[in-house]
């Protein structure tokens, strides 16, 4: 599975793949960095990811510094060990534009 770019209204919505390592993250960064290039919040859909590695959460935070004080990034829909991943990292705190908000109906 390939990112796929949406709109929830008027905010673009990025689904990424099952798993986001080293072999999906250049795509990932391709498809988030034009839109962070415009500005504004980018939600990204991590619903369907069942992995994370470390270069998976660089692109994440990568993505936040793009945008800078000009949006966030609101990841949402983290479960299961990916979303463990992101607690025991505290991937939260590390940019102020960075906001992981979980999902317990998929957990």
């Amino acid at each position: 599975m390939h990112p796929t770019v949406t709109t929830a209204g008027t905010i673009p919505a990025v689904s990424l793949p099952t798993e986001i390592d080293m072999a999906s993250v250049d795509e990932i960064l391709a498809t988030i960095g034009p839109l962070a290039a415009a500005g504004g919040p980018i939600l990204v859909d991590l619903s369907g990811v069942t992995f994370i590695d470390s270069t998976g959460l660089h692109a994440l935070v990568t993505a936040a510094e793009a945008l800078g004080d000009r949006g966030c990034i609101i990841a949402h829909g983290a479960h299961g060990p990916v979303a463990k991943v992101m607690e025991l990292t505290q991937l939260d705190t590390v940019k102020t534009n960075l906001h992981v908000i979980g999902c317990d109906v998929l957990a």
